[in-house]
């Protein structure tokens, strides 16, 4: 577990890339220091017969921190995705701002995506909120863009990057 601890005014950026070496990953991160934020951003791509436990918690400890964890999946074969996502605002910790959101894209049957994003909301002068999407390709995009002219390869490889468009830019 890597305990990270952000302070007074910080900005902390933080990239993990997954590609199926690690079995668990685990985050404790608190936004101890007036004014600190974080933005995390996972991306995972899952093949074979990998396989991952993902815990992000997120603890919001004092007045105007903000939050953005972001994760995003690209799972084919056997692989196996489990992510949960704690974001907690502490009483004491109001106009904190929080958001979490974990998306996964199945490429296959034979794959396992779980994603449970939870938010522990101790204050009531914030803002904060959670998605998740767990998925296949949409065969009728598929189709489309199959009559189109593309191959099958081709068209698959379309709908990953625009999953994937975005991932970056984060600060939308």
């Amino acid at each position: 577990m890597k305990n990270i601890i952000i302070k007074k005014n910080e900005n902390l950026v933080l990239p993990v890339i997954w590609r199926g070496k690690k079995k668990e990953i685990s985050y404790n991160i608190k936004l101890a220091g007036v004014g600190s934020s974080l933005t995390f951003l996972m991306l995972l791509l899952g093949k074979k017969e990998d396989k991952v436990k993902i815990r992000v918690n997120v603890d919001h400890q004092n007045i105007e921190t903000k939050s953005k964890v972001i994760v995003k999946g690209i799972i084919d074969d056997s692989a196996n995705v489990d992510f949960n996502g704690l974001v907690k605002i502490e009483k004491g910790s109001k106009g904190s701002n929080a958001w979490l959101s974990a998306n996964l894209l199945l490429l296959s049957d034979r794959v396992i995506g779980r994603a449970v994003p939870d938010l522990e909301i101790l204050e009531n002068d914030v803002k904060a909120g959670h998605a998740t999407t767990i998925g296949k390709i949409n065969d009728a995009e598929l189709y489309y863009l199959m009559s189109r002219g593309l191959s099958k390869a081709k068209a698959t490889d379309l709908i990953v990057q625009g999953f994937l468009n975005g991932f970056l830019d984060y600060e939308k």
